[in-house]
């Protein structure tokens, strides 16, 4: 015989009130909605918008909200009513100061236990312990608490790296900036410190400085400059990149530009071999990034400076085209699939023969080898940055959420781009076309700070920019009649196009961190 707790709601063991919802130690605010029976009363306590049935063994009246510790012994779960001698109600500032004063929590965490106490999520002792340790060494602890709201509510395992993870991608400063500083760091090791998995993680930096779709225009237009009359500067450029003068056949030039366009990146090698044989593109990439870093540094000769320049603003009117290919590469180069192409290759047995290289594998080896702490330090937050990512790109019931932050360069600008997309997915699991949110961020010299919302509802597409640049409609007014054209050839309407004020924009990270959740999952 499983002796009682007194003052406690011991759970009856039904599939929704057992061990997988609640745990021992945790803290639940819930409202009784009634109460029956005579002898032995039965009370339905909610929780969010979850029923538990329970027995009640205190003076509470149905009605109220209660604070209720769980407790387990032996394979019973029980329901203990915080200050059970007087039964006391709370309301839901009274609940969460309650805690501050028993837990010895500071004042900060106020706003933080409303919140889970207000979504009805379970809280532990030993959750707000290591919590308060983590938001203590922040300078700003609004921010720490605004994450540990999101991940509350959206269920995340209290852990550090989990915190740290998402915090760095709220925070940080862009990711084109963190690896440039990286690179750097790196660069500048003494030569007793510079281990396999340093050299390699530099290298592979070096790598992803470099843009190959960026590249491959570039030279793109340097062989079309072979027919101009900078021909003589277009040769010089391509000598330095390591591409000896002879004739280039114009159907293969052609089949080569078809290639960047479709971001083919097999079928661009091909065609390279054809033009250039003997053509390896680690080499070439090599010397394009010391070519473009001789050009920003301003060490080549004034017509090859001019050249230069020209064929980069040529490079930029692809972009809208390439857009695809950059982002689906880029999610290979910083690994934002690495857990999940290992599982696939260890379903498929496949492993050996898989080739797992990323940003996030090499930050994994060089964190074993990295002992000094500036570069420790840069290390783990470069690496918390991209899985922060990860767990932003989670499904929600029937709903799919992608959040990216990835470094990109346009013409000679070299920033980031952050999109938040959600999608609903269908009962096959794809995702529904006709349904989507869309939110992406640019920071560009001219345009600044330039937010993009895309609304699509059942294929007609409703467009808003925001930004303050004073000649921006005119320019959207130009460009929508092939917009409109483009998005028809792929079976879309485009309702409106508007400009907003920067004052009503909505950042992606920020669209992220405020969505809230109906519903109680208590995946502990």
């Amino acid at each position: 015989m499983i002796k009682r707790i007194d003052k406690a709601l011991p759970v009856f063991p039904a599939s929704d009130a057992t061990h997988g919802r609640f745990r021992h130690g945790q803290v639940v605010y819930g409202k009784i909605e009634s109460i029956q029976g005579e002898a032995e009363k039965i009370a339905h306590v909610r929780v969010g918008d979850e029923m538990v049935t329970a027995r009640l063994r205190a003076s509470l009246q149905a009605g109220n909200y209660y604070l209720f510790e769980v407790k387990a012994e032996n394979d019973n779960i029980y329901w203990k009513i915080i200050d059970g001698e007087r039964g006391l109600s709370f309301n839901i500032d009274e609940a969460a100061q309650h805690l501050i004063q028993k837990w010895k929590l500071p004042r900060d965490a106020h706003s933080f236990l409303r919140f889970v106490l207000q979504e009805k999520i379970p809280v532990a002792k030993e959750e707000m312990s290591k919590i308060v340790q983590w938001t203590e060494q922040l300078e700003d602890k609004e921010q720490g608490w605004e994450t540990l709201r999101y991940m509350f509510a959206r269920r995340f395992p209290v852990t550090k790296d989990v915190f740290f993870s998402l915090l760095a991608v709220k925070t940080n400063p862009p990711l084109f900036q963190q690896l440039q500083y990286t690179e750097k760091l790196l660069a500048s090791l003494p030569t007793e410190q510079q281990k396999d998995s340093l050299q390699a993680l530099h290298r592979y930096l070096q790598h992803i400085a470099t843009d190959r779709k960026n590249a491959y225009d570039i030279l793109s237009n340097l062989l079309q400059s072979l027919q101009q009359p900078e021909q003589k500067i277009a040769q010089q450029l391509l000598n330095k990149l390591g591409l000896p003068l002879h004739n280039i056949d114009s159907d293969q030039l052609k089949k080569f530009q078809t290639a960047i366009r479709n971001g083919d990146f097999q079928e661009i090698q091909q065609h390279l071999q054809l033009l250039f044989p003997g053509f390896e593109e680690q080499q070439f990439l090599k010397h394009f990034q010391t070519l473009y870093e001789s050009y920003e540094n301003g060490f080549l000769s004034n017509e090859e400076q001019q050249l230069f320049s020209a064929i980069l603003t040529r490079s930029d009117d692809d972009i809208a085209l390439s857009i695809f290919h950059l982002l689906k590469e880029s999610f290979q180069k910083l690994g934002l699939q690495y857990e999940a192409n290992i599982r696939r290759a260890l379903e498929t047995k496949t492993l050996a023969m898989t080739t797992l290289t990323s940003l996030k594998s090499l930050l994994l080896q060089a964190l074993e080898n990295a002992h000094e702490p500036v570069l420790k330090e840069t290390l783990q937050t470069l690496l918390y940055h991209i899985t922060g990512q990860q767990l932003l790109s989670q499904g929600e019931g029937p709903l799919q959420h992608v959040f990216m932050q990835i470094p990109i360069q346009i013409g000679e600008q070299r920033t980031d781009v952050a999109i938040h997309w959600q999608g609903k997915r269908q009962k096959d699991g794809k995702i529904d076309p006709d349904y989507c949110h869309i939110v992406f961020c640019l920071l560009l010299d001219k345009l600044k700070e330039t937010v993009v919302d895309v609304r699509v509802q059942q294929r007609i597409v409703h467009i808003s920019i925001f930004n303050d640049h004073p000649h921006l409609l005119r320019i959207a007014n130009e460009f929508q009649p092939m917009l409109k054209e483009r998005l028809e050839a792929h079976g879309y309407t485009l309702s409106a196009l508007k400009i907003e004020t920067s004052k009503q924009k909505k950042m992606p990270i920020d669209i992220v961190f405020q969505q809230r959740y109906n519903g109680v999952d208590y995946r502990i």
